[in-house]
């Protein structure tokens, strides 16, 4: 029997339609399982600037998992934004789904040059409890309870390289200071330092950081490749 041509173009839209739900079901699908891993897993981070050089320098991307929330010393931490201000489920799923089909170069949404609006990857140097000083950008750590200073090297669990180096006469009173005098951690107080300790911002300029801005642990820096390294 021949089939009628508006049969024919009935079929045709029926399976175009099909076809349609089904890749928008596959899309929705990967959309939630993509927020959920992001969320609950791994998630990758961009590093924008050298203050974590030299062992992630400038335009590295990271993975970082926000299953560690209580970071031992040294641990490379994501920290959230330091302004309070808040984005919108909607705005802030999307940038994450951007973000991760671009490698991390592009976030359309909320993204501000502002240095307390940026989210930012720091080193964990001090817990609650801790009683520290700083003398030439080195950091001396005596833990609750210990009567001894020990150097943040001797400190940390982990090796790590820090970048500290003469600046020109001009720079006076600029850049992040090298020296401090003894203060002790309360509760929930992480003391944060970035590796160049010279230009980078960190708690020497914040203060301490509470436990709820630390939003995971970098565990991975899976770009450049030539770099790629666990933590």
């Amino acid at each position: 029997m021949k089939q009628n041509v508006y049969d024919y173009s009935f079929e045709l839209r029926r399976s175009r339609k099909k076809s349609i739900t089904a890749a928008l079901t596959v899309t929705i699908i990967l959309i939630i399982l993509l927020t959920l891993v992001c969320n609950l897993v791994l998630f990758p981070v961009f590093i924008r600037s050298d203050s974590m050089g030299p062992d992630i320098s400038k335009n590295s991307c990271v993975f970082v998992s926000p299953l560690f929330r209580s970071p031992k010393r040294g641990d490379l931490v994501y920290l959230s934004r330091l302004d309070d201000e808040k984005q919108p489920v909607t705005l802030a799923v999307l940038n994450k789904i951007v973000a991760f089909f671009t490698f991390q170069q592009i976030e359309p949404f909320g993204y501000t040059d502002r240095l307390t609006g940026q989210p930012t990857v720091r080193r964990v140097m001090a817990l609650p409890g801790d009683t520290i000083y700083m003398k030439d950008y080195m950091l001396y750590v005596k833990p609750q309870g210990n009567n001894l200073y020990l150097s943040e090297f001797e400190m940390a669990e982990k090796e790590y390289s820090i970048q500290i180096y003469a600046v020109p006469v001009e720079w006076d009173g600029l850049g992040s200071k090298g020296n401090f005098e003894p203060m002790t951690l309360g509760e929930d107080e992480y003391y944060v330092l970035a590796d160049n300790r010279i230009e980078a911002l960190d708690s020497r300029l914040w203060g301490t950081v509470p436990g709820d801005r630390i939003k995971g642990k970098v565990v991975l820096e899976y770009f450049p490749f030539k770099k790629f390294q666990m933590f």
